[in-house]
């Protein structure tokens, strides 16, 4: 009896920590977006509507707060677990100034704007010494318009003038009564403007590779539920590969978990944002060096501010193989 009572109380330990860690599994996650554009919103929402989620034991609760710092301050309060986000700047500003932040996903590799003018704007030279709106001053849009104008030799601080003008309804408004000349749109409204008349300059996601949307949670929440953060990054996964390799299933999902709009400009504008959603999440480094170097460039960010500082894709890596591994992953 004496000898089994070792075995015993090493079961009875055992015992312990399983059902301390189970007990400290998190299964109600809390995600917050800035949009209900299908273009960011389809892989997040094709998951929810396939059960995705509810298959790795998770309950989620969608919350949209508009813009990204404001998603951010929620992130950081604890109030949400993750957040989904258009552009990284509010997290390459946030990281600096201390808050212990990561991009743990990029769900586009490209940048999902349509770049559209008046009448009289239909070439990027027709954009010369006019004006363009963009949603804000240091918004993703400021930011993929300048580096687009860029790379088509044109000096957006001197050949052209960037105003801020606010939101879709706003930009299409000042187009339509001649305030600017031009703006950028997601994919829906760029659909539906180009069908009322406005003319399409360039689809920058043909020339940008500039992730738009990201996964972003708090470091806390990888350490103290790397089960868990695994676990919706699965699901994550398991959204996008049927958004971007099964078009007619992904719209009708998107349908079911609540997006709405008109079908022909619902099916249009996926053929635009198709191509730049990534197969599994990866993170594009590339793309968000570029907005980082804008950012340093402008003093908005320290220049010894780098990278790896704002990146922790060591739980991506694992809920990647571990699909692959399952024959899950395309």
């Amino acid at each position: 009896m004496r000898k089994l009572l070792p075995i015993w109380l090493g079961l009875f330990l055992l015992l312990l920590i399983v059902g301390s860690a189970r007990a400290q599994e998190k299964k109600n996650v809390r995600m917050v977006f800035v949009s209900l554009a299908w273009n960011s919103e389809i892989p997040f929402r094709t998951a929810l509507a396939r059960g995705f989620f509810k298959q790795q034991g998770l309950q989620i609760e969608p919350i949209l707060i508009r813009g990204g710092p404001a998603a951010i301050a929620a992130l950081v309060s604890g109030e949400v677990d993750f957040a989904a986000i258009g552009g990284a700047q509010a997290v390459f500003r946030s990281r600096a100034r201390g808050l212990d932040i990561s991009i743990v996903g990029c769900t586009s590799s490209t940048t999902n704007y349509i770049l559209l003018g008046d009448k009289r704007t239909r070439t990027v030279e027709d954009l010369r010494g006019k004006l363009i709106g963009v949603t804000g001053a240091g918004t993703y849009s400021e930011f993929a318009v300048r580096a687009f104008l860029k790379k088509s030799n044109i000096n957006p601080d001197k050949d052209v003038t960037l105003r801020a003008i606010g939101g879709t309804v706003l930009r299409a408004a000042a187009i339509e009564k001649g305030i600017i000349a031009a703006a950028p749109f997601s994919p829906e409204d760029g659909v539906r403007l180009i069908k009322a008349g406005y003319s399409v300059i360039s689809n920058l996601s043909e020339s940008l590779g500039i992730p738009q949307n990201i996964i972003v949670t708090r470091n806390e929440v990888l350490e103290k539920y790397p089960e868990m953060s695994k676990r919706v990054l699965k699901a994550y996964i398991q959204g996008i590969q049927l958004a971007k390799f099964n078009k007619k299933e992904a719209i009708k999902a998107g349908y079911d978990s609540g997006l709405t709009g008109d079908p022909e400009i619902v099916n249009a504008a996926y053929d635009l944002y198709q191509p730049g959603l990534t197969a599994d999440l990866s993170i594009v480094t590339a793309g968000l060096q570029q907005m980082l170097d804008e950012d340093i460039r402008a003093g908005l960010v320290d220049k010894s501010f780098t990278l790896d500082r704002v990146i922790n894709d060591r739980i991506l890596r694992v809920a990647q193989q571990e699909l692959r591994a399952e024959g899950r992953l395309k």
